[in-house]
């Protein structure tokens, strides 16, 4: 995430009519419509501009926990959509070492694919250890 992201973020304004009024720095009060997948901030700095403006879904971690390093998350991915951008359209955003990737169906179905694979890696390289590690014994 970006080093200018708050700890906190000021809970956006609920209105009566199911929207919500956003205080931008460079528009004023925005009123929108959420989506009803939205459910966290509306942007990334305090206030955002109308352009930063973000609907996004409640962040979902592949979570593991390891007898060796404990709890801990591999990657997050969300649903995400700046409404007042000239990228307007709903993204998958997902949290990687090369920073938030925001990507379509084709760019989710092949991370996907690439876990998948790398599971299989992964399951292959334990049982690589389990026999490794049966040798020490010997």
């Amino acid at each position: 995430m970006s080093d200018d992201r708050p700890i906190v973020a000021p809970e956006p304004r609920r209105n009566a009519d199911g929207t919500t009024t956003i205080t931008t720095r460079d528009a004023g009060n925005i009123r929108v419509a959420c989506p009803a997948w939205c459910v966290v901030e509306h942007g990334y700095s305090v206030p955002p501009a109308k352009a930063e403006i973000t609907h996004r879904s409640e962040p979902v971690w592949a979570l593991v926990d390891t007898p060796e390093h404990g709890p801990t998350s591999l990657v997050e991915v969300s649903l995400v959509q700046w409404p007042y951008s000239d990228r307007d359209t709903v993204f998958i955003g997902v949290e990687t070492d090369d920073g938030f990737l925001e990507v379509g169906p084709t760019g989710a179905r092949r991370i996907a694919a690439a876990l998948r694979d790398q599971a299989d890696h992964l399951d292959t390289m334990a049982n690589q250890l389990v026999n490794l590690r049966a040798g020490e014994d010997q």
